[in-house]
């Protein structure tokens, strides 16, 4: 029997239909589009290493004129890229302008004996606090634009002018959504291992207990999980659109979320290494998935009890942990302070490691075995996915970095830098506060759609939306970094 269409536009069938079935893009187009990440970042460090090479006594005073070129950066190509609209030229003018600022920063000057120690190695390697953490500009860049992605589609993908092809797929395929709903669970392991390292606490080293972890879990799982039982809650009781496949009848995203924090401790606990841990659970429930009838059961099984209607969110659960995991195994390599200058740089090396494995692994399970990634099931190639794409990109952002700080002063080569050099004042509000930002972008995202009809909106209109509607979810994230309250 044929599906009938609904010919309605404003009405709850009709947005429920728009996206189902779809198939998404190419890894090709996902990566070309997300490139525009990379390349704003670079073309914000380097203007800004530029600025204060010029004039270092000045560089604090800038005021206004960086919080603009911050917006201009970060958010138009992001706006155009993600709505289809002159993706390539926006790509031309991030290269033409970042090859041009780094065309302006000094070279500092070359050592005559060049067998003699590094300076650099020198103030930096005397300057290590053993179990101290100190921020990573690029990784709270990256998570800062990542989180700026994943708000922005959530609400972009109910108008007309976001391209359907980036929006989740029904089962197997790849699209830009799909990647950001795993890069957010990724990024979230890699900065999440912090609570499982050794720190220093009056100048000695101590190593959390699995107590502290459980508790700490606890603590960080029961409001996302109150927030996702309110979710259901308030989408049921105004009839708002629900697509049933991405997590099933009554789970949703914030429910995985909160459960993370509890099943990583217990997981660690039977067994500590994170990268076995993470790829035995991704391999088993794959092997499960393929080799036994779980695989038809998840794909076809009527919604007839908890389980059955929930079985997308509940079994996906297994791989967004391993996935969690794989950002934790990042997280322990990259987090910590490096004793030694050459161990920074090493790091570099570590994170290609982790993007080689994940790629040949990706390689492995779908072009050898040919099994498709799926979010919906979060399968294992779903996953070497996600992680290989993340650590390809902190790669990146680790190079761009190490690029343009090799230019500073050696006393600057681990700290002292002026405010506003490392990290943009904007993305640093939106890192220090993610989940905040996160949750009023959903509160925002369901606001819209209920005050407007959002299919029925012109480009113009729908630009406008989306611009208040990004300056609204950033602004507690902003009010609060001012204020000096965190909440990750």
């Amino acid at each position: 029997m044929d599906q009938i269409i609904p010919t309605d536009r404003t009405s709850k069938e009709y947005k429920e239909w728009r996206v189902s079935d779809l198939g998404g893009s190419s890894m090709t187009d996902i990566h070309t589009v997300l490139s525009t990440v990379m390349l704003s970042y670079w073309l914000w460090k380097c203007k800004t290493a530029a600025e204060y090479h010029r004039s270092p006594g000045s560089f604090g005073m800038r005021g206004w004129s960086a919080l603009v070129f911050e917006c201009v950066v970060f958010f138009v190509p992001m706006f155009l890229a993600l709505t289809g609209r002159y993706l390539y030229p926006t790509i031309a003018i991030l290269v033409g302008a970042s090859v041009y600022y780094r065309r302006q920063i000094p070279d500092i000057p070359r050592r005559h004996d060049k067998w003699a120690p590094d300076p650099r190695a020198q103030v930096f390697d005397g300057s290590y606090v053993p179990g101290k953490i100190t921020a990573k500009p690029y990784l709270s860049i990256y998570r800062a634009e990542m989180m700026l992605l994943t708000c922005f589609c959530i609400l972009a993908v109910d108008f007309e002018l976001f391209p359907l092809e980036y929006a989740k797929v029904e089962t197997f395929g790849t699209s830009i959504m799909d990647l950001g709903v795993g890069s957010f669970v990724f990024s979230a392991g890699v900065v999440g291992v912090k609570a499982f390292l050794p720190r220093q606490v009056k100048d000695t080293v101590v190593s959390p207990t699995l107590w502290s972890q459980l508790k700490a879990g606890m603590w960080t799982a029961l409001p996302i999980l109150v927030l996702g039982v309110s979710r259901f809650l308030l989408t049921e009781s105004v009839d708002y659109q629900k697509h049933v496949s991405e997590y099933g009848t009554q789970w949703n995203f914030f429910v995985t979320l909160g459960l993370l924090p509890i099943f990583v401790p217990l997981g660690l606990c039977l067994f500590g290494d994170l990268r076995v841990t993470s790829m035995g659970l991704v391999v088993v429930y794959q092997l499960l998935y393929s080799l036994t009838p779980l695989g038809s059961w998840l794909e076809d099984a009527e919604r007839t009890g908890f389980v059955s209607a929930n079985r997308e969110g509940i079994f996906s659960f297994i791989g967004y942990l391993s996935m969690f995991l794989m950002g934790m195994s990042l997280g322990k390599e990259i987090l910590p302070d490096a004793p030694t200058f050459e161990a920074r740089r090493m790091r570099i090396v570590s994170v290609l490691g982790v993007w080689t494995t994940s790629l040949i692994s990706y390689i492995l399970v779908s072009f050898v075995f040919g099994i498709e990634p799926s979010r919906r099931f979060a399968n294992a190639p779903y996953c070497f996915w996600v992680a290989g794409f993340n650590s390809a990109m902190l790669w990146l952002f680790m190079l761009i970095e190490e690029d343009v700080d090799s230019k500073l002063p050696p006393p600057l080569s681990r700290s002292g830098r002026p405010e506003g050099y490392d990290v943009p004042a904007i993305l640093d509000a939106v890192n220090k506060n993610s989940l905040t930002t996160f949750l009023v972008a959903n509160l925002l995202t369901g606001s819209v759609n209920m005050l407007f009809e959002t299919l029925l909106c012109g480009v113009a209109e729908a630009y406008g939306i989306l611009v208040a509607y990004t300056a609204l979810f950033m602004l507690p994230a902003l009010v609060m970094d001012k204020l000096g309250i965190r909440v990750r």
